[in-house]
């Protein structure tokens, strides 16, 4: 582990982790209460942001959608198995603003791809829209997800009648707000994949078992997993499944750990000048209390103090990712106790 990462108190299942589990499980039970009312995954679910059917508020709530509960399952699952062991280990703050922040990202990095694949098929249409004349109809031949064979159709018939192609203008337009609203994304699949990032990096050696069956370093697993996500979605898999959001959610998730790691390493380098007068507390190993006393310390003193508690901490956190928290002694959970007070 890191030696930015700073260690909360430990629980099996930490707060922010039981409250997001909840509320993506009320979610998926609304869904199913009210499917015969609304559809709440076009109203909640996130679409493209020139869409008729965009609302700022999906780029929140499309986190806590699934289309069905096997999506459900295994996002939870996958939530809880990695997002508890990351949120014991940055504290409720850090792990609620990461969850979001790379759901959030993966959604932008998403539609990015999006643009740039609808791009010039939107830029064909509002052409013709804005000029309607045969030449601009017939680029529409080069539209994307058009029916092509209507288009051959009625360009032979606005060939014969050039001053009948106005008459083709509602039905692009009505085609043209169709294929924006047609994109809709659901699920915390993003984020998940962004704590799934956020365990590798911090519990490199930890192993996971893939199908319960089959041991992998998380390291690998991360690694595996991301080229897999990469390639498909390069090759453009047909399987509904949004691959450039998953990557976003990891690549976002890289980059703010990054810049925490760099912000808390500075951090440490950039206290008041005064600091070695500063009471320091150390905890003892044979008694509850802590004793304390008050001495000069030189900045490499502090520096090296504070690295060397925060590599027990992460000793301990390591031993309970592989045993779990009663293969702890008295003494390691009593630092790792103190050490969340702080």
């Amino acid at each position: 582990m890191s030696n930015e990462i700073r260690a909360g108190g430990f629980s099996i299942l930490p707060t922010v982790v039981k409250n997001l589990l909840i509320i993506n499980c009320l979610f998926f039970l609304a869904k199913i209460v009210l499917s015969s009312k609304v559809d709440l995954d076009a109203l909640l679910g996130l679409h493209y942001f020139s869409a008729s059917d965009f609302h700022v508020w999906q780029i929140i709530t499309y986190m806590f959608m699934h289309g069905d509960f096997g999506h459900l399952f295994f996002n939870m699952f996958a939530l809880w198995m990695f997002g508890a062991a990351v949120e014991n280990a940055w504290g409720e703050r850090r792990f609620l603003c990461y969850y979001l922040a790379t759901g959030i990202g993966a959604a932008m990095v998403h539609y990015l791809i999006i643009y740039f694949q609808l791009h010039p098929s939107l830029a064909l249409i509002d052409a013709f829209l804005a000029n309607p004349t045969v030449d601009t109809f017939s680029q529409l031949s080069n539209v994307s997800r058009i029916n092509q064979t209507a288009i051959a159709q009625n360009l032979m018939y606005l060939q014969a009648h050039p001053y009948a192609v106005t008459e083709f203008v509602p039905q692009i337009e009505a085609f043209r707000e169709t294929l924006l609203n047609s994109y809709n994304i659901i699920g915390a699949s993003g984020a998940v994949f962004g704590l799934l990032l956020a365990f590798g990096m911090m519990f490199p050696n930890a192993e996971i078992y893939v199908y319960f069956l089959l041991p992998i370093k998380a390291k690998w697993f991360v690694v595996i997993y991301g080229a897999i996500e990469l390639v498909y979605g390069v090759l453009g898999s047909s399987d509904g499944v949004a691959h450039f959001a998953h990557l976003g959610g990891m690549l976002v998730g890289f980059l703010l750990i990054m810049a925490w790691r760099n912000h808390d390493r500075n951090d440490g380098w950039t206290q008041p000048r005064n600091r070695n007068r500063r009471r320091i507390k150390f905890a003892t190993s044979y008694d509850d209390e802590e004793e304390s006393y008050t001495r000069p310390m030189s900045d490499e003193e502090y520096n090296a103090r504070k690295v060397n508690e925060q590599k027990r901490i992460d000793e301990i956190l390591d031993k309970i990712s592989k045993s779990g928290y009663d293969s702890l002694s008295r003494e390691e959970k009593d630092l790792l106790f103190k050490a969340s007070k702080r």
